[in-house]
């Protein structure tokens, strides 16, 4: 007769509470006690009891002295780490890309921000395209007229767009006027900005922005010639397959992309949100 009771299933139960005890604190973005952990996850207060024990003799969780609650420790920053450290943001986009090209019939490009201007680092293109947008690894695109600089700029920090924008306009880039403000704000808007002939006179283009886990901000865009991606085909095919890569790329990263990288919360520079999180943490502490 086979056995009902599954002891590896105990182990497997337990260790999944223990994650959801540890996403719970990390979520919270201030210190929680026991009964709080409890109350947010569902699990039971003596079983969340004996997770945190078990986290905190693990590294993972730490309590705050002069109270009963508990944060993370150093040893989540370790486990980040290693993820981090292995990280190559040009690999994990490449099947994206293409994925993205094949199903849309055009070009697909992931840029990061090299000055004044957006380089490319990755490129794919749609093999049933009669013609693609003409980039590739290397090409240089104006931060204010492309679709990949405007993303890059409607997901920055307000500071950063700022300074980079008075400095485009000290240098008197071409389209550095009223126009770059609107577009900036309708991207924000809609989590993806466009680039209908401004950056190249027969070029069409969307991007949608990337914040990476190390808190940098690249975009990857899908286009192509007016007459292959015209602007009403842009919006109904090229778009809602961007935006859903996007979202998946950053799923595969641990990132945040698009719309969900507009909200206050999300565009406020890393550092400064950290610093505000454990202020908040030591005024809510007994």
């Amino acid at each position: 007769m086979a056995r009902t009771d599954d002891p590896s299933g105990d182990k497997v139960s337990a260790l999944r509470r223990g994650f959801e005890v540890l996403s719970c604190i990390a979520a919270a973005g201030r210190p929680l006690a026991n009964a709080e952990i409890s109350q947010q996850t569902g699990i039971p207060r003596p079983t969340v009891t004996r997770l945190v024990a078990t986290l905190v003799a693990l590294g993972h969780v730490r309590a705050v002295q002069g109270s009963e609650r508990f944060e993370l420790a150093a040893g989540v920053v370790r486990l980040a780490e290693a993820f981090l450290g292995g990280l190559d943001v040009r690999v994990a986009a490449r099947p994206h890309l293409v994925a993205l090209a094949e199903s849309t019939g055009a070009s697909s490009l992931l840029g990061v921000r090299d000055g004044a201007e957006m380089l490319v680092i990755e490129a794919a293109r749609s093999r049933s395209a009669v013609a693609s947008l003409g980039a590739d690894v290397g090409t240089r695109m104006a931060l204010a007229t492309s679709a990949l600089g405007r993303a890059w700029l409607a997901g920055v920090d307000a500071p950063t767009r700022s300074a980079l924008i008075a400095q485009l306009r000290r240098a008197r880039s071409r389209a550095i006027d009223t126009s770059l403000d609107k577009a900036i704000a309708a991207a924000r808007a809609a989590g993806h900005a466009l680039s209908l002939g401004e950056w190249h006179p027969s070029i069409n283009a969307v991007a949608v922005p990337i914040r990476t886990p190390s808190g940098e901000v690249i975009t990857i865009n899908c286009g192509g010639p007016s007459f292959v991606m015209p602007a009403d085909r842009l919006r109904e095919v090229a778009i809602p397959a961007l935006v859903r890569t996007a979202a998946a790329l950053a799923r595969d990263i641990g990132g945040v992309a698009g719309s969900a990288l507009m909200s206050p919360e999300s565009a406020e520079p890393a550092a400064r949100r950290g610093a505000r999180r454990k202020t908040t943490a030591m005024e809510t502490s007994p």
